[in-house]
């Protein structure tokens, strides 16, 4: 049987639970806000990495390293450092880039963007090309001994042959997609002097 209690003490009852309900909730609102204030803090200080290659200094920020080079910036997804295993030949620098179309054959958007992110203030313009007449696109048929061309092919099986390599005007990024987006971050450290 339920004890028989009156109004005034009902009341009193549901203001004290009240009360109690309350400090809880203001108690939780305090706790996550200075929770949020000092994770943040973590978090920024562990998002951002530094380093300092050849003596540029990169920066780490919202998963993309960013330096600083003759007063440009740039944004690469991958360091020095993540790529110094992909070495090639190559002869051709930014400048020999400058001022000049810069033509793109390949399926893979991702580096494509990469290197477009890093050198369209350096080039005229930046367009799709062929590499022969019968290619899957309505694109100007380009050649590497008059026009700067970089062709990314998928390598769909066997891994070892990936590389990057240079015909005349050329460079060619073989490999599989996944590493796509380091061997372009190579080839832009290349012609950037890095």
């Amino acid at each position: 049987m339920r004890k028989i209690i009156n109004q005034e003490q009902r009341d009193k009852k549901t203001h004290r639970n009240q009360l109690l309900i309350g400090l809880i909730l203001i108690g939780l609102m305090l706790f996550s806000s200075v929770g949020y204030a000092f994770g943040e803090r973590g978090t920024k200080t562990n998002t951002e990495d530094k380093l300092d290659y050849n003596g540029i200094s990169f920066v780490k920020t919202n998963g993309y390293w960013n330096f600083n080079l003759n007063g440009k910036a740039f944004m690469t997804q991958y360091n020095p450092i993540e790529v110094e295993n992909i070495s090639f030949l190559n002869t051709m620098l930014i400048s020999d880039y400058t001022g000049k179309p810069l033509y793109f054959s390949g399926t893979s958007n991702e580096p494509i963007y990469e290197i477009n992110r890093n050198i369209n203030s350096f080039v005229l313009r930046v367009n799709n090309a062929c590499m022969e007449n019968n290619c899957s696109g309505n694109f100007p048929v380009k050649n590497c001994s008059v026009d700067n061309i970089i062709v990314i092919k998928d390598l769909e099986t066997n891994k070892d042959l990936e590389k990057i390599y240079q015909e005349e005007n050329c460079v060619f990024i073989n490999t599989d997609v996944e590493n796509q987006t380091r061997y372009a971050d190579a080839f832009l450290f290349k012609i950037l002097g890095i």
